[in-house]
């Protein structure tokens, strides 16, 4: 039987706000009248960073399919590591999309990954999308707010009423974010959490730092049993009661790494994600957000995962936000795994034998 909370906050979900609102939002009509704090996005993590042909099938990347293909499969929180580096061509300063150091491992121009998402946002008008960039160099807001501009995507940037200070949560009272409906009919439909940032108001208000509306539970985890809901970020020594009363969102980590013996290098841990993605089991994703939801006494905000489409990650994060017949997805899915299947004369990759495990279930990996 499930927790109670997790069945009054499915009601309470179900029952939500009744504002005039468009066909759909985030691939559903019942998620129009949501809070945005009240709605679970799912994520992928390091977004950019992939594990197929087109890297050779790098061993750090962290997705099978690139931004575009993880938007049109239902994902709507991205999570990208950003670095100064120098333009090819003319060696000018630039920022990159690159996975612990651009020599690592550079997936290009931040600006090209942000037209690819100002595209897709073009392109489907009725969903709210959140970015999540670590800022590894100390960028400052004007200059990510210039490669905004370049990417012509500020237009669609999300501005709080204090960019200073996380609005309190929602509750059956009345909540201080706006539904989904609400943010896709001003337009301001991109919220863009950095961190680290020193917030700009009058240059980019669309630039929030992360850890004044967000927390994190640990992210280093190479053990499926050590998953937690403890604050991690932005301090260890806070309790759960401390984070959720300052208004901050909760983002749960739920991946794991692979700590590899040579160099003290941490990869993707390929070899547990099925059940790291499932439902039930030894460090299930559907098992971490239900003891969550009960410590929160709320669903968790942000659910960040590698390999998204691995396990049942979407179907685990429907059920928390009571979405029964999500719109626009399946298609995507056959779509991806018909791409997959024509891929066999190619060198198979780990992406290409976990969806023949996951979605055809031919092969079996882990015995």
């Amino acid at each position: 039987m499930a927790p109670l909370f997790f069945l009054s906050a499915l009601l309470f979900i179900t029952v939500g706000w009744t504002a005039a609102v468009p066909t759909a939002c985030n691939n559903s009509p019942d998620l129009c009248s949501q809070p945005y704090d009240m709605v679970t996005h799912l994520g992928a993590h390091d977004s950019p960073f992939l594990h197929n042909p087109s890297t050779q099938f790098s061993s750090f990347g962290n997705q099978c399919f690139n931004t575009l293909s993880q938007l049109d499969a239902g994902v709507r929180l991205l999570s990208t590591q950003v670095h100064v580096a120098a333009n090819e061509q003319t060696g000018k300063r630039e920022l990159h999309v690159c996975h612990t150091s651009c020599a690592l491992f550079d997936a290009g121009a931040l600006r090209d990954w942000l037209l690819e998402v100002r595209l897709w946002m073009d392109r489907n008008p009725n969903e709210v999308v959140t970015l999540l960039m670590v800022n590894m160099d100390g960028v400052d807001a004007r200059e990510l707010e210039g490669v905004y501009s370049e990417a012509d995507i500020a237009h669609y940037g999300y501005v709080p009423l204090d960019i200073f200070k996380a609005p309190a949560p929602t509750t059956e009272k009345g909540s201080f974010w706006p539904t989904l409906g609400e943010m896709i009919e001003s337009g301001q439909r991109l919220v863009t959490f950095v961190n680290p940032l020193k917030p700009d108001m009058e240059n980019a208000p669309y630039l929030l730092d992360e850890f004044t509306f967000v927390w994190e539970n640990n992210y280093e985890t190479i053990d499926p049993s050590a998953f937690d809901c403890n604050p991690h970020r932005p301090s260890n020594n806070s309790t759960i009661e401390d984070m959720t009363s300052s208004g901050r969102l909760f983002l749960m980590n739920h991946f794991l790494y692979w700590q590899q013996a040579f160099q003290g290098i941490q990869v993707p841990d390929i070899r547990n994600i099925n059940m790291t993605n499932g439902w039930q089991g030894p460090g299930a994703l559907g098992e971490h957000m239900v003891r969550c939801g009960n410590e929160l006494m709320r669903q968790p905000t942000f659910v960040l995962v590698d390999f998204f489409h691995v396990g049942p990650a979407l179907d685990t994060i429907d059920i928390f936000n009571a979405v029964s017949h999500p719109v626009g997805r399946s298609e995507v899915m056959q779509e991806l795994m018909d791409e997959h299947s024509q891929s066999l004369g190619v060198k198979p990759s780990v992406c290409l034998l976990l969806w023949l495990v996951v979605v055809v279930g031919v092969w079996n990996p882990l015995g």
